[in-house]
């Protein structure tokens, strides 16, 4: 029987299990009246009984289970002996004759395109693209039959079965069509996108175009021409000329040949206006069509007639950009992405912004009349310590202020001149007074008494954080962790979300002095390298790096983890074939899963806490530990990395440095050189493990936020829980006092959804890392940027020097969590930024380069620990630099190389 096999493309068949994706939407297009090559379409129930005559289910899903081949999860072999099972039979004697029936109907020996049609691809939310084979110029039964076979087996590519199995699609699920249209030998073809698949703008069409066939471009082959249109007025708004070196036609005989273009036709444009104009109005016409939906339209042009070959939904097409955005000064303030601002990358939440940063403001000292207190003076912005510009948050320095610092330091430099030697002795030994300013001045002989006093001291903010703020942060939180958010009314609900918002920003206050101390020992022992040992290589982080660390301990019990599954057969290859984000389910499932499980449970309690962005908008590791299995994945895969070994090539190192600089240094410049690295060496471990608890709060605050959501949700005010980030906490307050009314606030509701999109939209901008941009010198970098000024075109890219060493590998751009596991071992990570949750990381980076941080970023602390280069604060890295590309990495000099893309 072969009902139900074959059906025209003129039919009125549009079922996708039934036709594959490809062949419902050229059904679609030949009904709505578009010129579509004439054609045929054999069904999947084709494919169907074809398995089943020769029993091949049992046999390919047996095949196609996950063999790990050199550590890692491999289908190769899989794709391999299931294509050799369709090779080995043939197709039905009636099924072979109803395609020859359908063949001949499209004429006489017709040359056609033989397409395979999945039916599970051209979905909006999976792509498929390029796992399935087309074969083109075919011609006669025999080689018809073998090309309908071959699409038939390439439903079990390698690549085709690895993206079922990490997008949990069931293998036996899958079924296969064939689509059979008269080969339209284009003499220009291409690809037609109706929103701009670049930016996400909807206002924009996208034209590829190039000489011959299109699988050039589709394949990748060729660069072929781009025309950017403005859907409204059709006009082309840019064009792009690529370089169309090749071109595919079809063969005399059977297939298709890759041959050069001349070279003068290279250089012209593939597209003539009044095709481009008719396809560009035809395109929307398809999209209508198509519901409005966003269309990537395969198109080819023959004997000056256009032809539309395919339709599909453009996949993972980017929100549409904001129009007319300015990024506004204020008078008298220069915004900086610096401090706590470093540790917001993304475009703030609404009640995050309402709640921490007003946090952040009440909890600083602003006493009327406010006086300077040297380094212990609260603020020098007046009136506000973090704002946001299009909702990415700066911290703005008051120009004026810093005007009345000059004031302040001027008066304090005449004083020192005019007071007896021993008033200036006594002040000096308080780590408060401001000793630098003794230096080169009558007084000198104090300062070297006080700098060697204070070399072997804890600065007064460590022990204070240590003693005081620290106990009463965690206190804080424990109170709130100790209830449960479930059973609270909703103003407990509400106080919860402000108190640990403003337990969190008191918090911040603690880091400043932390962070102000490394700015004093660890920038300034910086400082006095660079003016006192040009070109020796010398850095601090030289003499700072390889000493233990709460970033190292979590590392530790990381691949505690991964030896012990290791250690179990059963446990290993369950890790290793499956994706990461079943992998946690997969082992507490297990029967000999439960101590695996405990174990996690413990890794992410203790470091799982830890935040990627300040913002509690976003989930912790411990919430969301996709990142965390990808990382336990590639160390359970790659055991040879012994880090004690690491850690003893680094301690090594520098001591190494530390005997090559004393013998560097003769006099009175040694003894300021064990000055200023005692006192880095002895205040600069506080830093990390400081860090190390910022944004614990918000593991306890998450669930409270929640909790509100759930309850929004329930009533019908949300449309999902993580709603509540995006209101105020007074529009909560209004929707949980319509709550306790059982009534939902709908207008509440749909400004959430408002600030949620709005947000996604902002989160694609380019955010300036000064407002004004910060001038900087032939020589030096404004010392207050934490972002360094490169031009698109440099080809060396130049950051802050923050971690010794000189490396060239491949470049691995992670720009989010989501990206972890695009981390190749042995690469240089390349990232915004760093906080602690990012540290899971650094085992697998030979280097580190971000485009924002300075020398008190997180991210040279780890690297230093690691004994890594590191560059931070290039700006464009992320932009500039590609994954794969091979860099050349100077931590000495802090340059970034592009050696090859």
């Amino acid at each position: 029987m072969t009902a139900n096999m074959i059906f025209s493309l003129g039919s009125d068949q549009e079922s996708l299990d039934l036709v594959g994706g490809k062949g419902r939407s050229l059904t679609k297009l030949v009904a709505a009246g578009f010129n579509v090559p004439p054609g045929f379409q054999i069904t999947t129930d084709a494919y169907h009984q074809f398995i089943n005559e020769n029993d091949l289910q049992p046999r390919i899903l047996e095949s196609v289970k996950p063999k790990i081949v050199n550590g890692i999860c491999s289908f190769e072999q899989a794709s391999e002996d299931i294509v050799n099972l369709f090779h080995a039979h043939d197709i039905s004697d009636a099924l072979t004759r109803e395609i020859n029936t359908a063949y001949q109907s499209l004429g006489k020996a017709p040359r056609v395109a033989v397409r395979s049609s999945a039916n599970a691809e051209d979905l909006p939310d999976l792509s498929f693209a390029g796992q399935q084979e087309t074969y083109l110029n075919v011609q006669g039964i025999r080689a018809l039959g073998a090309a309908v076979k071959n699409c038939w087996a390439s439903l079990w590519t390698a690549q085709a079965i690895n993206y079922r199995h990490e997008m949990d699609i069931a293998q036996g699920s899958v079924r296969m069509a064939v689509v059979i249209q008269i080969m339209v030998p284009s003499e220009v073809s291409g690809i037609l996108f109706t929103a701009n698949p670049s930016n996400g703008d909807r206002d924009e069409m996208m034209i590829n175009s190039s000489f011959g066939l299109g699988e050039a471009i589709v394949s990748g082959q060729v660069t072929p021409d781009t025309y950017i249109i403005d859907r409204e007025s059709l006009k082309i708004k840019e064009t792009l000329i690529g370089a169309k070196q090749q071109m595919i036609l079809p063969n005399s005989d059977q297939g298709t040949q890759l041959t050069h273009v001349n070279k003068d036709q290279r250089k012209k444009s593939s597209l003539e206006g009044t095709h481009l104009r008719e396809l560009t109005k035809i395109a929307l016409t398809i999209e209508n069509e198509f519901e409005g939906l966003p269309q990537d339209i395969e198109w080819a042009i023959s004997a000056g007639k256009l032809w539309l070959l395919q339709s599909r939904p453009i996949t993972h097409l980017p929100p549409p950009p904001l129009k007319n955005v300015s990024w506004p000064e204020i008078p008298e303030v220069q915004l900086l992405k610096r401090q706590v601002a470093e540790n917001m990358p993304d475009p703030l939440s609404p009640l995050f912004q309402d709640l921490y940063l007003k946090g952040l403001f009440d909890s600083q000292k602003w006493p009327d009349g406010w006086k300077w207190e040297g380094i212990h003076t609260k603020n020098w912005m007046k009136n506000f310590v973090v704002t946001t510009v299009n909702g990415y948050a700066y911290q703005p320095i008051s120009l004026s202020g810093a005007d009345e610092w000059k004031g302040y330091m001027a008066k304090f430099t005449k004083k020192q001149e005019t007071q007896p030697w021993y008033k200036t002795l006594k002040g000096a030994l308080n780590n408060k007074y401001l000793i630098d300013e003794l230096k080169g001045s009558r007084f000198h002989f104090v300062y070297l008494i006080a700098r060697f006093y204070r070399a072997f001291k804890r600065y007064p903010a460590l022990k204070h954080w240590e003693t005081i703020q620290l106990p009463q942060y965690l206190s804080s939180i424990s109170k709130w962790n100790s209830l449960d958010p479930a059973k609270a009314v909703g103003e407990e609900l509400i106080e919860c979300l402000r108190e640990l918002s403003l337990t969190e920003a008191k918090y911040w206050h603690a880091l400043r002095g932390v962070i102000g101390t490394a700015k004093a020992t660890d920038g300034g022992f910086q400082a006095f390298l660079e003016e006192h040992a040009p070109g020796e290589g010398l850095i601090s982080g030289s003499f700072l790096s390889g000493f233990s660390s709460r970033t190292l301990d979590a590392e530790v019990a990381m691949r505690a983890i991964a030896r012990q599954i290791r250690e179990n057969s059963s446990l290993c290859e369950l890790t290793i074939v499956t994706p990461a984000p079943r992998l946690l389910d997969a082992l507490e499932n297990h029967v000999e899963g439960d101590p695996i499980k405990k174990a996690i449970d413990k890794y992410l309690n203790e470091y799982g806490r830890q935040v990627f962005n300040l913002d509690f908008v976003e989930p912790t590791l411990q919430e969301a530990p996709e990142p965390f299995a990808m990382s336990l994945k590639a160390m359970v895969r790659n055991p040879a990395y012994d880090l004690a070994a690491r850690q003893r090539e680094v301690r090594k190192n520098r001591r190494k440095m530390l005997w090559h600089a004393l013998r560097f240094f003769k006099g009175r410049q040694r003894f300021e050189f064990l000055q200023h690295y005692w006192t880095a060496r002895i205040n600069y471990p506080a830093r990390e493990e400081a860090l190390f608890y910022m944004g614990l709060a918000w593991s306890t605050l998450r669930p409270w936020a929640l909790e509100i959501g759930r309850r929004m949700r329930e009533i019908g005010t949300f449309k999902n829980e993580d709603d509540v980030f995006y209101l105020t906490s007074e529009e909560l307050k209004v929707a949980i006092e319509a709550l306790n009314n059982n009534e939902a606030v709908a207008l509440l509701g749909q400004k959430a959804e408002e600030q949620k999109a709005l947000r996604a939209l902002r989160l694609r901008m380019d955010q300036p890392p000064a407002i004004p941009p910060l001038k900087e010198s032939k020589n030096a970098a404004n010392p207050l940027a934490t972002i360094r000024s490169n031009d698109d075109g440099s080809e060396i890219l130049t950051g802050f020097a923050v971690s010794p060493g000189k490396v060239s590998g491949i470049a691995s751009v992670i720009l989010s969590p989501g990206d972890f596991d695009k981390m190749k071992p042995d690469s240089i990570l390349v990232c915004p930024l760093t906080t602690p949750a990012w540290t899971q990381l650094f085992p697998h980076a030979i280097a580190l380069v971000t485009d924002i941080g300075s020398i008190l970023a997180h991210g040279s602390i780890v690297a230093r620990e690691y004994g890594i280069p590191a560059v931070l604060g290039v700006g464009n890295g992320t932009q500039r630099i590609k994954s794969g590309d091979r860099l050349e990495i100077d931590g000495n000099l802090g340059t970034v190389k592009v050696l090859a893309s």
